[in-house]
Parts: structure tokens; C-alpha cells; sequence
């Protein structure tokens, strides 16, 4: 059965006329009517609207092997492997690498610098009598460093940065734990 042939009866079996057709399609009635005669197709986007219209399959349209709307093209071709499962779990440990690795670095960072960078620093000491002693003199101190050039929001940044690390590792391996692996199968 050609195209046409299908056309027609597909529009007489739903009581359509070709007019009626036509106006669905934003085309003339003409039109309609070479598809039917088989003087031309339609093209592709009006060949996918009929198949909407009339709830066939663009092979039942265009194929001439095929008979009727139900027989479909997966018995032609061999059946397609399942898609690969989505891995679950992954962007959690990327993002625990990611916001450890920066608060990480960040203390890193102000480490080296703060033995590298001589400051002037008073060292109070305490001894078991309840003397004091104070000294004074250029050092290289971590705790000084941060005071001096007053870099505790940053550090409180970083420390925020490593538990939130902490949490993000928590959470995948709880997925993990609870049957959601990184390779998306159940255990």
C-alpha cells in the first residue's frame, strides 16, 4: 500500500474530510488531494503532523512494506542495548575534592607565607610562679602572620570550605553505603 492509499483511508476512517485535513495542515485542499493521488509527498514536518493526527507511526506512513499501523520497525532491526545507568553519587565526591581542595590550599597558602613573611611579635609567656614575660622581636608566626595582616575571615573561609568538604564526603558515602555506588547498580 502506498502513501497515498494510506493517506485516504486513514482520513476516511476518521471521518475527515480532505478539506478538514487541509486546514489542520495549514495547506490547500488541492494539496491534500496530490497527496492522495500519489502526484507528490509531503514534506517531513507534514508527514510527522499527520502521524500525530492520525496516531500512526511516520514508517506506516512512508514505508510501503507496511501493511498496517501495528506492525512497527523493531521487528525489522535487532534490538538496541539498554542505556548505560546514569552514575550516581559522582558529583558528590567531585564537588567534596573541589571545596576541600580550595579550603585546603588556602590554609596552605597562608602557612608558607606566614614562614616566609617576618613579623615584629611579642611572645607572652606565662610561668608556673604567676611572672609574666614578654618578648619582643621579628619572628615568623603562623598565629602573628594572621593577626598582623588580619586574615581570620579567611581562615574562617577555608575552615567553612573543609567541613563542608567533610559533609558533601559524608553524604556520598552514605549513597554508597545504602546500595547507590558510583557504577549505578544495586548491591
Amino acid at each position: 500500500m502506498n502513501f497515498g492509499e494510506k493517506l485516504q483511508k486513514l482520513r476516511r476512517g476518521a471521518g475527515m474530510s480532505q478539506e478538514e485535513l487541509a486546514r489542520q495542515l495549514d495547506v490547500s485542499r488541492q494539496a491534500v488531494s496530490r497527496w492522495e493521488l500519489d502526484g507528490t509527498l509531503p514534506d517531513t514536518g507534514r508527514v510527522v503532523a499527520l502521524s500525530r493526527i492520525f496516531s500512526v507511526s511516520t514508517d506506516y506512513l512512508l514505508k510501503e512494506e507496511l501493511e498496517s499501523p501495528s506492525q512497527t520497525e523493531e521487528s525489522s532491526q535487532p534490538p538496541q542495548p539498554p542505556a548505560p545507568k546514569k552514575r550516581q553519587g559522582r558529583g558528590l565526591l567531585i564537588a567534596a575534592s573541589i571545596t576541600g581542595g580550595l579550603g585546603a590550599l588556602g590554609f596552605l597558602v597562608i602557612a608558607v607565607l606566614s614562614s616566609m613573611i617576618e613579623i615584629w611579635w611579642t611572645i607572652t609567656t606565662r610561668n608556673g610562679e604567676g611572672g609574666v614575660t614578654y618578648t619582643s622581636g621579628w619572628t615568623y608566626s603562623f598565629i602573628g602572620f594572621v593577626e598582623k595582616y588580619r586574615l581570620q575571615a579567611l581562615l574562617w573561609i577555608f575552615g567553612l570550605l573543609l567541613v563542608t568538604a567533610l559533609l558533601l564526603l559524608w553524604g556520598w558515602w552514605e549513597k554508597r553505603r545504602h546500595g547507590v555506588p558510583d557504577n549505578g547498580t544495586e548491591t
